[in-house]
């Protein structure tokens, strides 16, 4: 059970395994390169990740505006004839 003093939040599945990949391929760089490489993957990633979240954004707000677009024409009431005169 987490004590109150850990503040750290879980990290999400699979998480473990992608941070050994990445650190597994760094070690089969020559010291002098480990520390541009990481940077440089770390950039990448995060490019990567700000293009998927902005396209998933421009998805969203594209299926948005189609429902908007494409929403049914509302019928007008029809008129309803007074039967006053008929008695």
């Amino acid at each position: 059970m987490a004590t109150k003093d850990d503040t750290r939040a879980r990290a999400p599945r699979g998480t473990k395994n992608v941070a050994q990949a990445f650190f597994t391929a760094l070690d089969g760089l020559s010291e002098g390169q480990q520390p541009a490489v990481a940077k440089a993957a770390l950039t990448a990633i995060r490019d990567t990740l700000k293009a998927r979240h902005l396209k998933a954004r421009e998805a969203a707000a594209r299926a948005r505006m189609k429902a908007k677009t494409k929403a049914p024409a509302r019928r007008k009431a029809k008129a309803v004839k007074s039967v006053a005169g008929k008695a």
